[in-house]
């Protein structure tokens, strides 16, 4: 929700501005490594709730990513199966990051006291897609 998106910016001492690229860690994989897997359309899956859109899109960041699919399951829209998608992207122009492995981000962000670092997003350069395998990597 945003306003644990908030919380998050005041405790860890950053602030969320135009061009960021917003990576949310929700520890699914953590769950994931130690409990084994779970069908999400089953068992659901934690992610930005879309009520988050309107505080993405007033701070203007460029790219969302969560260790999840970025979209809360179930989606808590009759209308809509994948509102950040939907939204985020056809609105809003918002580039994603489905599934990133943060644990090890998590981790060397944790150890330095630091949130903040460069980013680097190399897309494979497809023809006709929306879609690309991609290698983030974070320089501290």
């Amino acid at each position: 929700m945003p306003e644990d998106i908030l919380a998050a910016e005041e405790r860890c001492g950053f602030t969320i501005e135009e061009g960021d690229v917003l990576l949310v860690r929700t520890g699914n994989l953590h769950r994931r490594n130690v409990e084994g897997p779970v069908n999400p359309r089953e068992e659901g899956s934690p992610a930005c709730q879309a009520a988050c859109l309107p505080l993405f899109h007033e701070r203007g960041i460029a790219v969302l990513g969560s260790d999840t699919g970025n979209d809360v399951m179930p989606s808590q829209y009759e209308s809509m199966s994948n509102p950040i998608h939907q939204v985020g992207i056809v609105a809003m122009g918002l580039w994603i990051l489905d599934n990133p492995n943060l644990e090890d981000l998590a981790a060397a962000c944790r150890e330095r006291n630091r949130w903040e670092f460069m980013i680097t997003i190399n897309p494979l350069r497809l023809s006709n897609t929306t879609g690309s395998p991609v290698n983030p990597i974070a320089i501290f």
